[in-house]
Parts: structure tokens; C-alpha cells; sequence
């Protein structure tokens, strides 16, 4: 990581929090951002706990397996709610005072490979082959002391780092970077099985590789990827990027056509909103590029997932019947004097109310309703998308009119699936054999 680590004021106040509150054995992640030369932690959230009225334990190093889990799934569910730009760094421990060293080195190691293989599941790219150290803010029970140490997780054996970690308010505004992509991807599924998340997946990352390997333009112009991302100025201006791609190029062993029966197929089609925030004013166009496109990645892969999930819960109730699944809808929430937003993914029948709930669960952040942004919806409708029920009833219509071409006999009926209220910004068109998924 990176040479200097530095905790957001806001982060620094929390933690201290829930130490004044004797909050001895809670576990959180901690969430910011790495560059070359510093690592910010700008947010720590409390691991939530399994059941309001219990208190954390009095010794972590006491866990079990199903409390790792609990943590892990915490990280992950939070990893959904980050722009590009911001990620899971690591955990915290406010660390009683009777904890040994050895109990507290097996505990972290623990936590920190639970929580990254967790998050890690849900990205189209690999950020451990960059950064394969993860930190562990440990505050005493019985001193002032926070400490900070790296882990490798690639090797539990591998000695920790004590490293010192400086307090800034980071306040100041981050540069916002934002493009608009469409994305159109066909998926031909070649299994009887009904593995579709399987399949999903494989899919997806063939057109994430597509994805990093696009080139690019800045506010219209190409600019030299080691140049300055932003226009210089104590105020930064929103940086907008449009994707160039063109198609894939086949690789050098590909010699002939694969011609191949699929039992059906997967089509991802609309349009995304996506950002990134990067902190400091000499970032490189080629790191913030490279922020925006795993934003890209990461919200399509979660809420094509977030699909899968909803039906998996909901399938006896939709079992033969001809169903219309939406996707979940992406809302930004500016919750840092930065300005840097994180998001939620709702699905249509729920308000806003449903959102603050998760803010507060997942973030222990009171969100207030004013600092909700509806970005997605304002450009998707500048830009003259239709967003009513009429579009989503037309895709529909035509995927089944393909389906009876192809000669197959289907049990189940196809699913669109278009994400959301604020904006049709991805939908997903299911065709399957059998009983739905």
C-alpha cells in the first residue's frame, strides 16, 4: 500500500466513539482509497450485530467461524454500496485489554482473509495482484493508542508492518469523474443445469476484459494517460469520460468459429451512470480511467447478482408463472464534507425510507433525506431514455417472439428485468429450460 496512511477526521471521531462507549470487542471495516503514495481512510463502520440486544463479545479472540462469516458479509454487502475509487482496506478491533498478541494476530488474519475473499468474490477485476496488503486499525481498551498494521493476504507467514497513521480532515472536495456507458452483452448458456449465476459470471468477465481494454476520451479530447485527470483550480470540475470500444480482438490461438448448441442465453442491455471520486490534484487520467471502469464493472455484476438473489428468495412464489423481475436501481448519497457519495441498490417497491434503514444498518450512518442525489435519473432522461413500463413490455415481447423461433420447448416464460426507478440503466433478459430459478 501505499507509503503514507492517513485517517479522515470523521473516521478518527467514530472509532474514538465507540471507545468512549466501551464498545470493547466490536469489529468494522474500514473504507478509502490507495495511490501510489498514501492510503486515506475516509469511513469505519461497525460490523452490525446479529441481534440488537446482545453487546460485541468481551473476547474476540473467541469467534467462530459463523461470527468470520457475519463480518465478511457485512464487508461485502457494504463493497456493493462503493463508488469507484473507494474500497474495503481492512478491519478494525476496538481490542480489549486482556487480548493477547498471539490471539490478536490469529483473530486479524481471520477477519482479513474472510473479509477480502468475501469482497473479492463480487469484482470482475483483481485488486490483490496491485495491493496484497490489507490493514488492521486495532484501538486499546486501556490507552489512547490506535495502531495500524498490514497483512499480506497472500502469506499468513509473512511478518506485519506497524505502521503510523496521520490525522486529516479531508475535507476538501474530491475530483468526480462520470461517464455514461451502454452496455450490451449476450451470454449463450450451454448448460442444462440451471447454473445461470455460473454462467452469468463466465460471461461477464469476457466482456470486463473487453471493458479494461477500451480507450477513452476526456470532456470530449484525448488526453496523455500520465497527464492530469482535472482542468487545475481550487474548485474541481466534474471530469466526464466516454468509452470508445470496438470489437474484441480474437486472440492468437484462435484459428477457427466454434459452432455450438445453446440450451438458451443471457442478454444484459441498457445504459449505466457511473462515477468514481479521487482525492489529491495531480491524479493521473490513467488511474482515474481505471477507477471508472471498475465502477462500470461493479455495478452491472451487482445488479445482474442482486436479480439472481431476488429470484432465488422469491421463487416458489413465481414458480410458473409469468413473471417480470426488475433490477435494483442505484441512489447516491453525498454522507462526507468531500462530497464523496456512497450508494444503495433498490428495488422498485422500495422508498426511500428502505434506504436509510441500510444506511444505517450497514454504515451506522443517519442519512438525512436531502442528501440523496438523483443523478442517474436526470441524465438518463437528458439523454432521452425511456424509463416507463412501455419499454420494458416491448423488450419482453420481442425476447419471447425469438424464444419460439429457435424451436425449443420452454416450461418457463422470459424474464426482463430492467433496473429501476430512477433509471432503466441495465436489464437482463433470462431464457431457461425448465422451472425458474
Amino acid at each position: 500500500m501505499g507509503k503514507t496512511y492517513i485517517i479522515g477526521e470523521y473516521s478518527e471521531k467514530y472509532l474514538k466513539k465507540l471507545k468512549a462507549e466501551e464498545r470493547y470487542g466490536t469489529t468494522g471495516i474500514l473504507l478509502g482509497q490507495v495511490t501510489p503514495m498514501k492510503t486515506y481512510i475516509i469511513f469505519a463502520a461497525q460490523t452490525p450485530l446479529k441481534d440488537q440486544a446482545e453487546l460485541p463479545p468481551d473476547n474476540p479472540d473467541e469467534m467462530n467461524a459463523s461470527d468470520i462469516e457475519w463480518v465478511s458479509e457485512h464487508a461485502r454487502q457494504v463493497a456493493r454500496m462503493l463508488p469507484g475509487g473507494i474500497l474495503v482496506l481492512g478491519v478494525f478491533l476496538i481490542r480489549p485489554a486482556k487480548m493477547s498478541k498471539e490471539a490478536a494476530r490469529d483473530i486479524f488474519w481471520k477477519l482479513i482473509s474472510a473479509v477480502e475473499t468475501a469482497v473479492a468474490k463480487e469484482r470482475l477485476w483483481n485488486f490483490s495482484e496491485e495491493q496484497p496488503e490489507r490493514i488492521v486499525l486495532q484501538i486499546y481498551a486501556d490507552s489512547k493508542k490506535m495502531k495500524l498494521r498490514t497483512y499480506d493476504i497472500h502469506n499468513p507467514l509473512t511478518p506485519t508492518k506497524l505502521l503510523e497513521c496521520k490525522s486529516s480532515n479531508l475535507s476538501s472536495a474530491w475530483q468526480l469523474v462520470e461517464a455514461t456507458v451502454n452496455v450490451d452483452i449476450n451470454i449463450p448458456v450451454t448448460t442444462a443445469d440451471n447454473q445461470f449465476d455460473k454462467v452469468l459470471l463466465k460471461g461477464l468477465k469476457m466482456w470486463a476484459k473487453h471493458m479494461m481494454q477500451s480507450s477513452y476520451l476526456i470532456n470530449g479530447n484525448y488526453k496523455d494517460p500520465e497527464s492530469i485527470i482535472g482542468e487545475g483550480g481550487k474548485k474541481k470540475l466534474p471530469v466526464e469520460v466516454q468509452f470508445l470500444s470496438s470489437s474484441a480482438p480474437a486472440s492468437s490461438d484462435e484459428t477457427s468459429a466454434l459452432i455450438q448448441r445453446c440450451n438458451s442465453s443471457i442478454a444484459v442491455k441498457g445504459t449505466v451512470h457511473c462515477r468514481a471520486y479521487l482525492h489529491g490534484s495531480k491524479t493521473k487520467v490513467k488511474d482515474g480511467v481505471l477507477s471508472l471502469k471498475r465502477d462500470v464493472l461493479n455495478t452491472v455484476f451487482v445488479r445482474c447478482e442482486m436479480v439472481f438473489e431476488d429470484q432465488i428468495l422469491n421463487r416458489n412464489a413465481d414458480a410458473g408463472d409469468s413473471t417480470r423481475h426488475k433490477a435494483p436501481h442505484r441512489v447516491f448519497a453525498s454522507i462526507l464534507p468531500s462530497s464523496v457519495a456512497f450508494c444503495d441498490y433498490g428495488f422498485s417497491d422500495e422508498g426511500s425510507k428502505d434506504l436509510e434503514e441500510r444506511f444505517k444498518e450497514l454504515l451506522d450512518y443517519d442519512l438525512h433525506p436531502g442528501q440523496v442525489e438523483r443523478t442517474e435519473k436526470v441524465v438518463l432522461e437528458e439523454m432521452g431514455i425511456n424509463t416507463g413500463p412501455g419499454q420494458e413490455q416491448a423488450l419482453l415481447k420481442e425476447e419471447e417472439e425469438e424464444i419460439t423461433d429457435t424451436g425449443f420447448n420452454y416450461t418457463g416464460m422470459a424474464a426482463a428485468a430492467g433496473v429501476g426507478v430512477i433509471a432503466v440503466t441495465a436489464s437482463v433478459v433470462y431464457y431457461f429450460i425448465g422451472a425458474t430459478i
